[in-house]
């Protein structure tokens, strides 16, 4: 949900990788967005759910999407900084937050009155969360002041106030402060845990995501400098390791959401991997599958690129578009069409994703959405 990254902003060095590690990018960012859409139409069973874990794996896909759109606002405002300096850097980054506002706040607002419409005319199948009694004016003040949320674009409500602080963020990274960053980040996300936080508890929640990949798209280069410092043993032992690692923690999720009763009796377990999603050591498992994701995309980026890539990429290009539509595809399918067996709800699945490729093609809802 960032500005499209353009080749030597990402990488900065010769033109073949440039574009190599932009598509790789792109290609983990649109399978991120482009399975959100059936992970919360949540039509299981289904074959498209006996992959993607339906956000219930040790590391979703969600997270992965809040720490890609990190790393790739890093990398952007990096460059701001370094080219205009301070102030045009957070200008640019305000400027994100106030499209982001713009479009969440009339989205909560257009949501929650489909929601009381249907329910007024006896249908139930409403998303959970809905604000039934505030009247107009109580609704609209906690609707602008993101104190309520609604509908399936509630992130964009949780990445309006991280653009807001992503320039400090951006600074402390220029002052190499980046442990103080990774600190505060899991801080304020270990504090959901054990307080609460309000309605600061989701940004603080997905936050920690965003600035760990704000931090490594900040010192993109540095890393690649590193990796490339390692000798070539070692380097492989390091790629190797990181994709073998996430493969471990896939297959960890896969069984706990299959086999449940394996753990639902583990209380360690729970604190620390689940919980609602808010187990103590998420954060630290996310930049593992991520990193080992990535390495793994690009030893097979090429064949990728010239199928699925068709149209995962489009999505990774076109990510704020492809998630704001299907919200509306979500939210509004369940009064329609109802879950049904295992290969039905597969067909809802892969309608649902031609929807949004659909979409992108036609771009219907572009004039109400900024570029991403």
């Amino acid at each position: 949900m960032t500005t499209t990254l353009q080749p030597q902003a990402a990488i900065g060095t010769a033109a073949p990788k440039k574009r190599t590690r932009l598509v790789t990018l792109d290609l983990m960012r649109g399978y991120y967005v482009g399975v959100l859409a059936a992970i919360h139409l949540d039509y299981v069973p289904s074959l498209l759910g006996l992959v993607d874990g339906r956000g219930a794996l040790l590391v979703s896909e969600a997270e992965g999407f809040f720490m890609i759109s990190g790393l790739l606002v890093g990398m952007l405002r990096r460059r701001d900084l370094e080219r205009h300096g301070l102030v045009r850097m957070t200008l640019n980054s305000w400027k994100r937050a106030g499209q982001l506002y713009i479009v969440a706040v009339p989205l909560t607002l257009l949501f929650t009155w489909i929601a009381r419409t249907m329910l007024a005319h006896g249908h139930t199948q409403v998303k959970g969360g809905l604000d039934h009694h505030s009247n107009l004016w109580g609704l609209l003040a906690n609707s602008l002041t993101l104190n309520y949320t609604y509908g399936w674009a509630d992130f964009l409500t949780y990445y309006v106030p991280m653009f807001f602080v992503a320039p400090a963020i951006v600074w402390l990274l220029s002052r190499k402060l980046w442990p103080l960053v990774l600190v505060l980040a899991y801080a304020g996300y270990w504090e959901t845990t054990h307080v609460d936080t309000g309605w600061f508890r989701p940004f603080l929640q997905w936050g920690v995501y965003f600035f760990i990949g704000a931090a490594a798209g900040y010192h993109w280069d540095d890393l690649r400098q590193m990796m490339g410092r390692l000798a070539p043993q070692w380097r492989s032992l390091v790629r190797n390791g990181l994709m073998a690692a996430t493969a471990v923690i896939y297959v960890i999720g896969i069984v706990a959401l299959f086999r449940p009763h394996w753990f639902t009796d583990n209380s360690t377990y729970y604190d620390f991997f689940e919980n609602n999603r808010l187990g103590v050591l998420r954060p630290l498992l996310a930049p593992v599958s991520v990193s080992g994701t990535y390495f793994l995309i690009r030893r097979i980026e090429a064949p990728l690129a010239r199928t699925v890539g068709k149209v995962i990429i489009p999505f990774g290009r076109n990510s704020l578009y492809v998630y704001v539509a299907q919200s509306f595809v979500v939210f509004l399918t369940p009064f329609a069409f109802p879950k049904q067996s295992f290969w039905v709800n597969t067909l809802f699945d892969l309608a649902v994703i031609a929807a949004m490729w659909v979409a992108v093609r036609v771009r219907f809802l572009a004039f109400l959405i900024p570029s991403a």
